[in-house]
């Protein structure tokens, strides 16, 4: 199975005018388009409502898991950081033990 066609605000606002200006039925632009006509009649409803703003809402679901990845990254580079300054310092510290002074 492909993925899922995403199309931006402004390429939804230009199939709904294809409708509009050169007089066109859904199917036809649909068919151009290769989008479900389901979808044409559905933008245009957000896009009656709330104009280019209804395109440009993003989705709770998908930001969320995007920035719970971003944050478990970031731990795991603050934990492998972490280990290699405790080893930094076990080794200076041994160093000093060591160390008795003279050169």
């Amino acid at each position: 199975m492909g993925k899922r066609k995403r199309y931006t605000a402004e390429e939804k606002v230009k199939i709904l005018r294809e409708l509009q200006e050169n007089g066109k039925t859904v199917s036809q632009v649909a068919d151009e388009y290769g989008v479900h006509p389901n979808c044409i009649f559905k933008w245009r409803k957000q896009h009656l409502e709330m104009g280019v703003q209804g395109f440009k809402t993003t989705r709770k679901d998908i930001t969320d898991k995007a920035k719970d990845r971003k944050i478990a990254g970031l731990e795991d580079k603050i934990k492998h950081k972490d280990e290699v300054i405790a080893e930094l310092a076990g080794e200076l510290m041994e160093l000093k033990k060591n160390y008795s002074g003279r050169l």
